[in-house]
């Protein structure tokens, strides 16, 4: 009896190496028919990792470089240099220093940061600046002020009239509901 158990394990073992042999020719046929696929997906995974490292590097490089330049220009308003940089790589940071550093009296940085590609809300606070009130982002903004402007002047209905152009749904509704009931005071 232990002759035919030690003969069937040692069928059970051949057959089960055979299985595994066999796997690992099907698997080098798969890889061998394959092989120009998986080596196209390796070359297009390394590119993508390059490519990204180089994305971030020139991000982080072109960020660096505005940063420096946006402080120039706030130590030194005159500085042409920092000025060019700050037009030509990062136009909004631009217009946020023409905000900062906004002159009333003249209005010829408003104009430029105006005429640069930026983003529509800091547009809207520009010309809000110069003075023509916005239609569009600004405008519940301007009811509010203008409103508030009325009650200073004892205009309750007109005041009511602009709170009255602010929608439901804005932020700044609240605000404008407390300053018609207490009228300013």
């Amino acid at each position: 009896m232990a002759v035919k158990e030690n003969i069937d394990y040692i069928k059970s073992e051949i057959s089960s190496q055979e299985q595994f042999l066999e796997n690992a020719i099907k698997g080098e046929r798969f890889f061998r028919r394959n092989k120009k696929i998986f080596i196209a997906i390796i070359i297009i995974i390394i590119i993508a990792i390059i490519g990204y490292g180089i994305s971030n590097y020139i991000e982080e490089s072109t960020k660096s470089e505005t940063n420096k330049a946006y402080i120039s220009l706030i130590n030194d308003p005159s500085d042409s240099s920092a000025k060019e940089i700050l037009i030509a790589k990062n136009p909004s940071l631009y217009a946020l220093f023409v905000i900062k550093t906004a002159d009333l009296n003249s209005t010829a940085l408003i104009d430029e940061a105006i005429a640069l590609d930026i983003d529509p809300l800091l547009k809207e606070v520009l010309q809000n600046l110069k003075g023509h009130k916005s239609s569009k982002i600004l405008s519940n903004y301007n009811a509010l002020i203008d409103g508030y402007e009325l009650l200073k002047d004892d205009k309750i209905d007109a005041a009511k009239s602009e709170f009255a152009k602010i929608p439901l749904n804005s932020p700044l509704q609240p605000i404008a509901k407390n300053l018609e009931h207490y009228q300013g005071k």
